[in-house]
């Protein structure tokens, strides 16, 4: 893993609220992928119980299908006020994804899903004068999103109280979910800020003896189908899934595809062919997920406990999945390391549990993954901080301590169930930092909390999901681009004109060479720091300009103007 880059956070610069010729301006800029980003929007309720609502994962989003029907609805999403008073060529761009596969159609020549502008919001939406803003791109494949493309906003919408709304409509006979995220306003001649992501919901889920006919929930078809339908309602990219048989009898995740329809693919690689064998699966959504290869990680060193197989349950072995997550144009590599620890309380297990922890961050501190993007997820069977056994130092503690190349990004939830901290966790590498979507890791205590049997008939073990945003281009920019609210970076004068000063305090900087980038993204040089804080922009043409400096966090980027 690489050397962790550690920043002090200094000032804000230029925040992009002049206009500076035919430069670009950035009016708004939401993902709509948090509470405080989406309630500055207004929801307005016209017809039906459905409304806007949030999704960390999705963005804004709303069905008119509920507890299998669908319903009438007219709903909107509203915008703050935007001022585009005297501002020329003023764009709208936004991702947004339709689905389920058999819905995702429905309404289309209709118009059930557009997009509006007023120059005065009367505070009623059927008293308002709305102009439809055309041209917008609509996705081919379920959950699949797209760009709406660059939208022109009317002249006539333009005023110093602009507002723009979503309209969705549904009808009682058919519905489809829409969901809509990263939405930019800009003016000027330039392509939208750059940093564009998408983001993927990725799951953990101890199925409880999923196709076993001794132990687990009794009526294995009942649970099987609960499994797909939490499947369908959690909407996961990617779940792992463990204690999952997959004999001649029973095959587990072919039984679950064919329950959840052609837009789902799934891999097993199984150590046991046995009845109430227990292995590490997939499940994931293939417009979104592109499979490449997957093996079991048997090759591992002799640590506490005893052998690398016999630490890992006696030949349970971590489940290694290498897939692509498809934004935009960028097929994203991961390696998500699905792994069952050892069970049980008492001192053997931990020591076997902390056994295999060990033998398998020999394995990922080598040579063939330290520069991976690695996921380890699954049951760990133990807390990320403490332990159920009588120790208090995690098994799993050579990866919470080496704090420079690995997070545990759950080993502080909350368990709801037990109270205490959860034993179905992810780690995950310091390649992934930037991308881990802060505090998104939960558990999906939707699934209990609206099924009293759900413990009884489905699983004893609540699925915990996080997300994770993704550059939706491999070019330029190498990973995510993270934008410096906190203000780690400063850099003046601003606007320059022969060179720039970068004041980063404490910072450590792992790569001398800082890149610049143009508004779209584009790397348009690369420079060393003179005097470990002067840059020489006096070759650049005039116009808006990024520093890229790479930190664990991803890509730390802050704007300057060259004059």
């Amino acid at each position: 893993m690489s050397k962790k880059i550690l920043l002090t956070i200094l000032c804000a610069i230029f925040t992009g609220t002049l206009l500076l010729h035919a430069q670009q301006v950035e009016i708004l800029n939401e993902s709509l992928l948090t509470s405080e980003s989406f309630n500055r929007f207004t929801v307005v309720n016209r017809t039906g119980f459905q409304v806007w609502n949030l999704s960390t994962s999705y963005g804004a989003m709303i069905s008119g299908f509920s507890g299998g029907q669908s319903y009438d609805n007219e709903d909107w999403l509203l915008t703050p006020e935007l001022n585009l008073s005297g501002m020329n060529n003023v764009k709208l761009s936004f991702d947004h994804a339709r689905g389920n596969a058999g819905a995702m159609n429905v309404g289309i020549a209709e118009g059930w899903y557009k997009v509006y502008a007023t120059a005065n919001y009367t505070g009623d939406v059927t008293t308002t004068t709305w102009i439809e803003i055309g041209g917008v791109n609509h996705t081919s494949q379920a959950w699949n999103y797209v760009s709406s493309g660059e939208l022109e906003i009317p002249a006539a919408a333009k005023s110093a109280v602009t507002r723009i709304a979503f309209r969705y409509i549904s009808r009682n006979m058919e519905s489809a979910t829409w969901e809509i995220k990263n939405m930019m306003v800009w003016a000027g001649t330039s392509s939208p800020p750059i940093g564009q992501t998408e983001t993927f919901k990725i799951t953990t889920w101890n199925s409880e003896w999923l196709g076993c006919t001794q132990n687990g929930p009794t009526d294995e078809d009942l649970q099987i189908y609960n499994i797909a339908d939490a499947i369908r309602k959690m909407n996961p990219d990617i779940i792992a899934i463990q204690e999952v048989t997959q004999s001649s009898a029973f095959q587990s995740v072919n039984t679950l595809l064919s329950l959840l329809g052609d837009e789902w693919g799934g891999n097993i690689v199984p150590y046991s062919t046995s009845d109430c064998s227990q292995n590490q699966g997939i499940i994931y959504k293939k417009s979104r997920v592109q499979f490449v290869n997957s093996s079991l990680m048997s090759n591992g060193s002799f640590a506490q406990g005893g052998s690398y197989s016999y630490n890992w349950s006696n030949g349970r072995y971590p489940a290694l999945y290498n897939v692509k997550l498809l934004s935009g144009n960028n097929a994203f590599p991961v390696s998500l390391i699905n792994i069952h620890a050892k069970a049980s309380s008492d001192d053997v297990s931990y020591t076997r549990r902390k056994g295999g922890a060990e033998g398998l961050k020999t394995i990922l501190d080598g040579s063939a993954y330290n520069t991976k993007n690695v996921i380890i997820i699954g049951d760990f069977n133990d807390y990320l901080v403490g332990s159920q056994s009588l120790s208090t130092v995690s098994p799993y503690n050579n990866f919470i301590t080496d704090a420079n190349n690995y997070k545990g990004i759950t080993k502080d939830i909350t368990g709801y169930h037990y109270g205490t901290r959860i034993v179905d966790n992810m780690i995950i590498s310091n390649e992934l930092f930037g991308n881990y979507v802060s505090n998104s890791a939960h558990e999906e205590t939707i699934l209990p909390q609206s099924d009293y049997s759900f413990y009884y008939t489905t699983s004893d073990h609540i699925p915990v999901s996080a997300s994770f945003n993704i550059p939706t281009s491999s070019t330029g920019i190498k990973n995510i681009i993270y934008t410096d609210t906190e203000n780690l970076l400063k850099i003046y004068p601003n606007p320059a004109k022969d060179q720039i000063i970068i004041e980063s305090g404490d910072l450590i900087i792992e790569n001398e060479a800082i890149r610049i980038l143009d508004i779209s993204g584009r790397q348009v040089a690369t420079a060393k720091l003179l005097n470990d804080k002067t840059m020489n922009v006096s070759t650049l043409s005039e116009g808006i300009y990024f520093v890229a400096v790479e930190t664990t966090k991803g890509i730390v980027t802050q704007k300057f103007v060259k004059k």
